[in-house]
């Protein structure tokens, strides 16, 4: 991972950049419940929480009680949760529901939902300790379906440190958690029903994919930075992703780009 002055990743520390990277290559690998329960635990070693699970769900709001992997939320927590439907009023899968993908910060998607029944969501959420956290969501290309990574914690905080190891680590955990659930069936070859890649983007994301940034891009490709950029916001509206390191994940799963 190559960083420009003003990227993100000069927020992680040398430490941090070599543990994100090694993350990222295990989850390639990653086929089973056991194995994305031990990644999602090592992100410990990135950032401080005390509860991870991740669950599928449909625009509908509803989760899927068989897409579901506990890493370690309180597991009557879990019962509770299934039982009292509280999928339907939790706001942060609301929230996924409606946006789709992308970071939420607990407290502040909260202040947006101020209905009776949120409330007391809320309230008894904490009283499981599940009190400050962070989710992020990633929508399904061509489908309806959403993943949900939530960590959580008594402390959990709002910090774009934090934001950025997500970024970059998610959308790679995600592509893991889809062979899991049998989404898809690990590498295979172009799925036809992906959108289609010019010959210039998909240059433009191998070079993504092997870290250099939007200038070393250019200067290899002998095109503008401008250039670069416009292709870029041109893969990431074709892939319905937000960023470069989705953009790359979503890429590598439908056979668009290989990962050699």
């Amino acid at each position: 991972m190559t960083m420009s002055k003003e990227s993100p990743l000069s927020l992680l520390s040398q430490d941090d950049l070599s543990r994100l990277l090694e993350l990222i290559h295990k989850s390639l690998f990653c086929s089973t419940e056991e194995h994305l329960a031990s990644l999602l635990g090592d992100l410990k070693w990135l950032f401080p929480y005390d509860f991870a699970v991740c669950a599928l769900h449909r625009a509908g709001t509803v989760i899927d009680p068989h897409h579901f992997i506990n890493v370690n939320f309180p597991s009557d927590w879990c019962s509770l949760y299934m039982a009292q439907g509280f999928d339907k009023v939790d706001p942060i899968v609301l929230e996924s529901g409606r946006s789709g993908q992308g970071i939420q910060y607990w407290t502040d998607t909260y202040k947006k939902y101020r209905a009776k029944t949120t409330r007391t969501f809320i309230s008894t959420a904490q009283d499981f300790g599940l009190k400050e956290g962070y989710s992020y969501g990633v929508r399904a290309p061509n489908e309806n379906k959403r993943s949900l990574f939530n960590f959580a914690g008594g402390s959990v905080d709002h910090h774009p440190r934090t934001e950025c190891i997500l970024e970059y680590a998610i959308p790679h955990l995600d592509q893991a958690f889809n062979r899991i659930v049998g989404q898809s069936k690990g590498p295979t070859p172009r799925n036809p029903s992906a959108p289609k890649l010019s010959s210039r983007e998909k240059e433009v994301l191998n070079w993504a994919k092997d870290g250099k940034s939007i200038w070393e891009t250019s200067i290899i490709l002998s095109i503008s930075q401008n250039t670069v950029q416009f292709h870029l916001k041109n893969i990431m509206a074709k892939l319905a992703v937000v960023n470069k390191t989705q953009a790359v994940a979503v890429a590598l799963h439908n056979g668009l780009i290989h990962s050699e």
